[in-house]
């Protein structure tokens, strides 16, 4: 008998899939919707979960985030308040490879990015060659509110949680 080496990161992946589906059919974007994903995001903090450790703690400062077309990718940037500096902004591509970390230079960290939908993105990061963290960006159909769903392959059940609505 064949034994797989399904790592949690898949097995996580499989068991998210009916739940996306279910998301997207909804609380989907219509078919020519454009680019809703992008745009300027502030975060709504009462509804937001820093979940990552087990506390089910709330985010301190409400974060910002700007998502922005770049070529065949986006920009990604981040801010810790509405009037603090970037804490990092990159640029990436849609293409599913792995590219290195622009946000942690010197270590073995890359990103991979993937536009599954006009609402819809996925990001994995990898560290030394490992899956080392999954999110998901989606946007709800009216457009208002983006979420970022983020876990480590290790403990799946560890879900970070931003919502934030439109801030431009």
């Amino acid at each position: 008998m064949r034994k797989y080496a399904w790592g949690p990161g898949l097995v996580t992946a499989i068991l998210a899939t009916p739940l996306l589906f279910a998301h997207f059919w909804a609380f989907g974007q219509a078919k020519n919707s454009g680019d809703p994903i992008f745009g300027t995001w502030k975060m709504d903090q009462t509804k937001s979960v820093n979940n990552r450790g087990g506390e089910h703690a709330t985010y301190p400062t409400q974060h910002v985030r700007t998502l922005a077309a770049d070529g065949d990718g986006l920009r990604n940037t981040l801010a810790y308040s509405p009037t603090s500096g970037s804490v990092y902004s990159y640029s990436a591509k849609f293409d599913g490879k792995d590219h290195p970390d622009p946000r942690t230079p010197g270590k073995d960290q890359t990103l991979a990015h993937w536009r599954l939908a006009p609402d819809m993105i996925v990001r994995l990061q990898k560290t030394n060659g490992k899956a080392s963290e999954w999110v998901i960006y989606t946007v709800s159909a009216d457009g208002k509110v983006f979420t970022s769903v983020s876990w480590v392959p290790t403990h799946p059940e560890l879900q970070d949680v931003q919502v934030f609505t439109r801030g431009n």
